[in-house]
């Protein structure tokens, strides 16, 4: 192994997204992840769909990298073999059901376990609070910190298109990980963490839950404009397509007012003579944006926002996300190979470093290295298939 992570080894007691996020790109730092799934059907993101060959979109983007391991952890040879495995790593990170872990082993007996293990737990709500105890999916979580509320239109609430709730929660846990390891070269101890992806997504909402706390009035929800600022948003061409303009201060917008809508007359109309006014003004502000930009072409418009140095960017389909020039140009795509041993173009890591990563590229089928693992504890995999109950304490 290579990378800046190389010799750590991380325990991923995980499914679903935010906790294979986090685990993922420690694979990509270059640590050793071994993902503990249960039997059956493992991580239940293998079966969100069959997209990339048969395989779910999302397991082929978290998972790549990492060592699938089969335990029953409702046996007791399963849940030794975890602690076993507890006792010589370096990282825990477990998004398992509230209390689902801590019926195998406390938090507490790992700690004396292995002292130096950074224990890192996912969950919706947090080891406290009367929500503690909720099975929290990402949709869910977002309904509770308000971020649904915040999107979309005041009429039709709407849900970010992708997981944002979980995302947040694993790129959180990422820097946490990896700030605690830096915390044991100096004390030569792990730490608990704990991200609640509530606590995660109320951060994210700061604005608005400030606004509403100090004001009485969070902004409404805007759809693709911007709650407090204007103009910002999606504008139509004579070409019938849409330009998306964000004007973050005054002389943006007076080089939009003179260079591209050729208005000069806007600058002195007090409706428009400062952020504040243009947002009381929304809707006159906007008209007056888009009357203009209506009667020119898609390319004179951009010839004229880049003349004006005004920020803009094209509102693009999946599809053409695709192709984009940006992505081709800076090695946004590498490939992955599944199981099969067939290759397949996925995302590369967006963690650029100086010291590239080694970004295992490898989508472990189900199981793929549970023998090894345990050969290397001196267990067999027919030690695993006695059937001796758990214990309950």
């Amino acid at each position: 192994m290579t990378g800046d992570l190389r010799g750590i080894r991380v325990i991923a007691v995980e499914q679903a997204v935010a906790a294979p996020l986090c685990t993922r790109h420690l694979a990509d730092l270059g640590a050793e992840v071994v993902k503990i799934e249960r039997p059956g059907g493992g991580d239940f993101a293998r079966g969100y769909d069959e997209s990339v060959h048969g395989l779910a979109s999302h397991f082929v983007w978290l998972n790549r990298g990492k060592r699938s391991v089969v335990l029953d952890l409702k046996t007791e040879p399963g849940r030794r073999a975890l602690r076993q495995l507890l006792a010589g790593a370096d990282v825990l990170v477990c998004n398992l059901a509230p209390g689902a872990l801590n019926r195998i082993i406390t938090d507490e007996a790992l700690a004396e376990l292995n002292p130096r293990l950074v224990r890192c737990y996912l969950s919706g709500y947090g080891p406290a609070g009367p929500y503690a105890d909720r099975k929290a999916y990402d949709a869910l979580v977002q309904g509770e910190a308000g971020t649904i509320s915040a999107t979309g239109t005041p009429e039709t609430p709407a849900k970010p298109g992708v997981s944002l709730a979980d995302l947040a929660g694993g790129s959180y846990a990422l820097s946490a990980v990896t700030s605690a390891l830096y915390a044991r070269e100096r004390t030569g101890l792990g730490q608990r963490i704990d991200i609640a992806l509530f606590d995660v997504l109320l951060e994210w909402m700061s604005p608005l839950l400030l606004a509403e706390l100090h004001s009485g009035s969070a902004p409404a929800p805007a759809g693709l404009r911007h709650a407090s600022i204007a103009p910002y948003g999606p504008y139509t061409t004579a070409d019938g397509q849409d330009v998306l303009i964000a004007v973050q201060n005054e002389g943006q917008w007076q080089r939009l007012c003179r260079t591209v809508l050729a208005d000069t007359a806007l600058l002195d109309d007090p409706d428009f003579g400062s952020n504040s006014a243009r947002v009381r003004h929304r809707e006159r502000t906007e008209r007056a944006v888009q009357a203009r930009l209506i009667t020119l072409s898609t390319a004179e418009v951009t010839a004229r926002l880049e003349a004006a140095d005004v920020p803009y960017a094209r509102l693009n389909q999946i599809a053409d996300v695709l192709a984009h020039p940006q992505a081709a140009a800076t090695g946004r795509w590498s490939e992955a190979t599944l199981p099969d041993g067939q290759a397949v173009r996925v995302v590369t890591s967006p963690l650029h470093r100086t010291a590239e990563p080694p970004g295992g590229r490898r989508v472990p089928g189900l199981g793929e290295h549970t023998a090894e693992v345990l050969a290397e504890l001196g267990l067999s995999e027919a030690d695993m298939a006695e059937r001796e109950p758990a214990d309950k304490a």
